[in-house]
């Protein structure tokens, strides 16, 4: 499909809307889901950037062009193999640069935005601003299909790093970590502060760029009126860890990312005392729940300990499996 500039969707009246493009990042997604994202997208933005990191078991260009309806408003950008989400939204972040945008919208591929999401973002991030507030961004609140929660705010309250409940009287509630996918970041911030680090390549990647920038001076926000429906993980379990707690399960290959990326992360990323205990004790309680009581556990505790080493010698990329003759474990 031919590569799109921005335009301003169909009967929007905002000038605002014309300046944002949103950047969706696809890996064999659901298709019913993915529609409804695009659709809902296209409904309040001129330009959706559509990267797709390899994808077999769907042809994610036939949808865009379906969906698109010849209105080349989709800008679709294939990358032929895996290259990690990180690589996924920079090169995304790149042709909406290109294409004349000021702010992204960051979206995984089922994600599927509220119809005044964008909206909602625009108007705090514009308050937050005229104040003279150093925005690095602002995000949604994710509400997951799933189980019908709604995320909670993560900041650092009296020295400890804690997870508050948002309400949507609440215009914007501040916030140290914002999940990538409904965060809207303006270019000029991704110029001077940094783009995603594609070492990582997937998991850790926004909440290193998150303690990156507010090392900076920036501040996040999380507006509670902006809404995005979400689903984390493969699927999710109800687990008793002192409170009841959702569990979003993944392969065995994301706890190696988990492992090496925030042993990385603890070793080159700033970030106060408080943030280096949660992240050292997340590390154990992940050790215990998955290397324990999750499914093939021999093999999730050999990648936890590979992840270890590869993190403590800073090793970045795809996961290579350590044994002899094994390569990608992705």
């Amino acid at each position: 499909m031919s590569e799109a500039q921005l335009a301003m969707p169909n009967g929007a009246a905002s000038v605002e809307a014309d300046r944002t493009a949103a950047v969706v990042v696809t890996f064999n997604p659901d298709e019913p889901v993915f529609r409804r994202l695009l659709q809902a997208t296209l409904r309040q933005l001129g330009t959706v950037v559509v990267v797709d990191n390899g994808s077999a078991r769907i042809d994610v260009a036939t949808i865009c062009c379906s969906e698109d309806a010849g209105g080349g408003r989709i800008r679709y950008v294939p990358l032929g193999a895996n290259l990690g989400i990180a690589a996924a939204q920079n090169r995304g972040i790149e042709a909406a640069r290109a294409a004349g945008a000021e702010y992204v919208l960051l979206l995984d591929h089922d994600s599927v935005p509220a119809d005044d999401m964008v909206t909602m973002l625009r108007q705090a991030d514009r308050q937050l601003r005229d104040a003279g507030v150093e925005v690095g961004a602002v995000g949604a609140v994710a509400h997951d299909r799933r189980t019908g929660t709604t995320s909670k705010v993560v900041r650092m309250v009296r020295g400890r790093v804690q997870r508050l409940a948002t309400v949507t009287s609440e215009p914007y509630v501040e916030a140290d970590f914002l999940i990538a996918s409904g965060t809207m970041i303006a270019i000029s911030v991704l110029e001077r502060y940094g783009m995603m680090n594609e070492g990582y390549f997937i998991d850790h990647v926004d909440t290193e760029w998150c303690l990156r920038v507010k090392a900076r001076g920036m501040r996040l926000f999380a507006i509670p009126r902006a809404r995005l429906e979400h689903a984390l993980g493969d699927h999710v379990v109800r687990v008793w860890l002192g409170r009841w707690r959702e569990v979003p399960v993944h392969s065995p290959a994301r706890d190696y990312y988990m492992f090496r990326n925030t042993v990385r992360m603890l070793l080159t990323t700033p970030m106060s005392l408080a943030w280096r205990i949660t992240h050292v004790f997340r590390l154990s309680q992940f050790a215990v729940f998955f290397g324990l009581g999750m499914s093939p556990r021999l093999k999730r505790i050999r990648l936890m300990t590979q992840g270890i080493i590869d993190g403590v010698k800073g090793r970045g990329g795809a996961l290579v499996d350590a044994r002899p003759g094994r390569g990608s474990n992705r």
